[in-house]
């Protein structure tokens, strides 16, 4: 070794021609799902954002911060700035206010930070009745930067329940990232291009069942869906396809709260037993909350709500997933065509609506037991499955 240190940049790079300075960004892709990716993640990190429903500097603003991963500091700032706090009209609702699709709720004159802050990690009605007061009573309809602060938590899997300032007009702070209301409802709607086929291998399955899965991923937010395709698949007839939400503690660990895990085995032996079809397992954990929502909504079932109105107790609608995904990764496949494989006839429009042809449902009973009898009917009474 010369022993010599290395200095950066190279010495021979001091006298290398400069690179003209063009002023030019460089390509990123779609600018919408950019900034929707860069918002979501500050979101997760408990960091403030700032949304619009236009551009131009006469655009109005809010400044929005999600109370589930929000610190002191920075609702300390806000409640100076006269915050409100946002949620769903679902939680509305649960907390005895106007129902409306999303909701300002006014905070108390000299509320203390603590207080707002602890209400991010409290889901008991009562405990922000008693923090919000009369306010709960005269909730205002959100505009339009609510209505997408609100789904930006939802995409970053978040308790839909977000500090926002009043609007203002001005230069936004500069290290404050920003997003239009817009741009957020492009990250809603996937389109086929938004999914990429990324990798494939033979893996038989348990019961000799020769299985081919496909790995898709998702543009937007990177998510991870598979297509296992069983046996050979004759994309000429009406295909046996079966869309299947994952659920870590069914799949994986055979909890006996739900159903899910019985439907997946059972789904892939019929897939089997009719020669070829495909299931998807798609990324939309606790049907579309994931999994540290799905943990809550389970606890508010211990105590005492059923699986419908826990989940509008955290803000969320009974079902969350969207099946836009779902058919593009058909539509890949080269299956337009299916027989579907589910109990849930809200599947059966929502794949028709995004261009599948879905000529006939298929049941797959579930069995019941003690732990999830009440899931099971609650399904079949009040979200219409077969």
């Amino acid at each position: 070794m010369s022993g010599r240190i290395a200095v950066y940049p190279p010495e021979n790079a001091l006298n290398a021609p400069a690179i003209p300075d063009t002023h030019a960004a460089p390509p990123q892709g779609d600018a919408a799902l950019v900034a929707v990716d860069r918002v979501v993640e500050e979101l997760r990190r408990g960091r403030l954002v700032a949304v619009t429903a236009g551009q131009g500097k006469d655009a109005s603003w809010r400044l929005v911060l999600a109370l589930e991963t929000a610190t002191l500091e920075p609702v300390q700032w806000l409640l100076s700035r006269n915050a409100m706090v946002a949620v769903t009209g679902e939680r509305a609702a649960a907390l005895g206010a106007c129902e409306a699709k999303d909701v300002l709720l006014a905070l108390p004159d000299g509320v203390e930070a603590e207080r707002v802050l602890a209400l991010g990690q409290c889901w008991n009605a009562a405990g922000w009745r008693q923090v919000l007061g009369k306010a709960v009573e005269a909730g205002i309809p959100g505009d339009q930067p609510v209505v997408a602060a609100v789904q930006l938590a939802k995409f970053a899997q978040l308790l839909p329940a977000l500090l926002v300032s009043p609007v203002f007009r001005g230069a936004l702070p500069a290290n404050v990232l920003a997003v239009t209301a817009p741009q957020v409802q492009r990250h809603a709607l996937p389109v086929d291009a938004d999914l990429l086929q990324v990798s494939e291998a033979a893996v038989p399955l348990k019961g000799d069942i020769a299985s081919r899965l496909v790995l898709f991923r998702d543009r937007r937010d990177a998510a991870e869906h598979v297509a296992v395709v069983v046996g050979k698949v004759d994309a000429a007839q009406p295909v046996p396809v079966r869309v299947h939400s994952s659920c870590f503690t069914g799949d994986l660990l055979g909890s006996l709260r739900c159903d899910c895990g019985e439907q997946l085995h059972t789904a892939i032996q019929r897939l089997d037993a009719a020669g070829g079809g495909v299931l998807l397992y798609l990324a939309q954990e606790g049907r579309g909350i994931g999994l540290a929502n799905k943990l809550r909504a389970y606890q508010l079932q211990d105590d005492g709500l059923d699986t419908v109105d826990a989940n509008r107790h955290l803000g969320f609608s009974a079902d969350e997933r969207d099946y836009g995904i779902a058919a593009a990764m058909l539509r890949s496949l080269g299956v337009v065509r299916i027989r579907l494989l589910s109990n849930s006839p809200h599947k059966v429009s929502a794949l028709r609506e995004r261009g599948i042809d879905v000529v006939s449902i298929e049941t797959l009973p579930g069995t019941p037991n003690e732990h999830n009898e009440r899931y099971l009917r609650t399904k079949r009474e009040r979200a219409g499955h077969l």
